[in-house]
């Protein structure tokens, strides 16, 4: 993911955090949000030193926590905000004397009529969209996700990764998960719901659905008793939730 949406996400959070929570001690705010979401005070503090105090010792939070960040703000998950957070658009007013009544008038119809471009953009990149036509019918795989991207970008992301034809289904549906042994595995009449791959460190990967991995392009493997009781460990330790550098 871009390090630097995730920190304008940790930004985000502390900031609302704030209008909540009498207390704005970095422990104080940790600790409310943690009783808010799912997650902990110590991953929540760790974001505080790393995005706030600038102590890049602490490593980048991972997918699940930069999902549950997004969800704090309103949002299903980093897709959703990468995707539907506006734009700011700040217009200053100079004091209106004499003839710089006449500039601001001018200033503020150009800036009203940009933001009637803007929406109309929006609305006609949507239409575009929805009926097929737009050049933006790419996706590349962003960590745990995929995520809609130009066809103009190459046949790498920034993400390292390759941008691919975007595929709907595997883009509401493909999600690089943690288990621990009370995920939900199997649906009621029996049938997988999680699909692994053994990577060359002996270490497995999860995945919501089937197909080719996003990055290796490997067949996954469907997900049988046998690898739940060997290889899923028993629960996640949240205090655990960052990538060490």
């Amino acid at each position: 993911m871009d390090e630097k949406i995730v920190g304008e996400i940790i930004g985000e959070v502390f900031k609302k955090a704030k209008k909540e929570h009498a207390s704005h001690s970095k422990f104080a705010l940790s600790n409310h949000i943690s009783n808010e979401t799912d997650l902990s005070a110590r991953t929540l503090e760790r974001a505080y030193d790393r995005y706030i105090n600038k102590k890049v010792k602490y490593g980048v939070p991972q997918a699940e926590s930069i999902d549950l960040f997004c969800k704090y703000l309103g949002y299903e998950d980093f897709r959703d905000y990468v995707e539907n957070k506006p734009g700011d658009l700040v217009i200053e007013q100079p004091p209106i004397k004499g003839t710089n009544k006449q500039k601001l008038i001018i200033t503020i119809s150009i800036a009203f009529g940009m933001i009637l471009l803007f929406f109309a953009f929006q609305k006609w990149s949507g239409f575009r969209y929805n009926n097929n036509t737009s050049v933006d019918k790419c996706m590349t795989w962003a960590d745990s996700i995929y995520i809609p991207i130009s066809c103009n970008k190459g046949p790498l992301s920034k993400y390292g990764t390759h941008v691919k034809p975007l595929d709907k289904v595997e883009l509401n549906n493909m999600r690089k998960v943690e288990v621990n042994a009370t995920y939900k595995f199997f649906s009621e009449d029996g049938k997988p719901l999680v699909w692994y791959f053994k990577n060359k460190s002996n270490e497995h990967e999860f995945f919501t659905a089937p197909g080719l991995h996003p990055v290796n392009g490997e067949t996954l493997r469907k997900i049988t008793p046998y690898i739940i009781q060997n290889y899923v460990p028993m629960h996640l330790d949240k205090k655990e939730s960052f990538i060490p550098e």
